[in-house]
């Protein structure tokens, strides 16, 4: 589960950054 999360945290932050930027 752990490397789960390692995989899903950036990916999830890369998304984050993505939304922000439509958002502007």
């Amino acid at each position: 589960y752990f490397s789960i999360i390692l995989i899903l945290m950036p990916i999830s932050g890369i998304i984050e950054n993505k939304m922000l930027e439509w958002n502007l």
